[in-house]
């Protein structure tokens, strides 16, 4: 059965990948279908203690989306669900493992594009200018980019965790 669930689990990596960068979102129609592949095999293949791997998965997930949306809505609802979808795949510790790679993954790419657009030198300006502002006026500090929203499709991101997760426990 794990060799089934590490192969929807890449199947789902690369899918929420192109729907992102294609359409801008990663659907339901692709993460629930691989939620319910998850909870099914690993209810099949692990009894009890499958379907409680696969609960614990979706779980997780549904804790990150409490801990977004309380910081900010940090993550967007698709990329939440093909989380959600990736601990029901593979279980808890690999969505957890899969959102941390896929954290530094898409923190060095927003870096990247900041760095490349030019982004990153004029918010260190302002930032400088607010806060010798703050200190020596009182004035309230401001810090904006200036140059509208940069999208960055996160699921290229958690899909890159997710890979290189499925290769370090399970392929190496």
């Amino acid at each position: 059965m794990q060799t089934w669930l590490i192969a929807a689990s890449i199947a789902l990596a690369i899918g929420a990948a192109y729907t992102d960068i294609r359409w801008g979102k990663v659907f339901n129609w692709m993460t629930v279908p691989f939620a319910l592949l998850g909870l099914t095999l690993n209810t099949v293949g692990g009894g009890f203690d499958g379907l409680l791997l696969s609960l614990g998965g979706i779980g997780a997930g549904f804790a990150l989306w409490l801990v977004s949306n309380f910081l900010g809505r940090i993550l967007g609802g698709g990329d939440i669900k093909l989380l959600m979808a990736f601990g029901a795949l593979l279980g808890p510790v690999f969505m957890v493992y899969t959102f941390a790679i896929g954290a530094i993954v898409g923190g060095a790419a927003a870096l990247g594009i900041a760095l490349k657009q030019g982004l990153l030198a004029k918010i260190m300006k302002q930032m400088g200018t607010s806060i010798y502002m703050r200190a020596a006026f009182k004035s309230p500090m401001e810090i904006t980019d200036g140059a509208g929203e940069v999208r960055l499709p996160y699921a290229i991101a958690l899909g890159i965790g997710a890979l290189i997760t499925v290769y370090v426990r399970y392929l190496a």
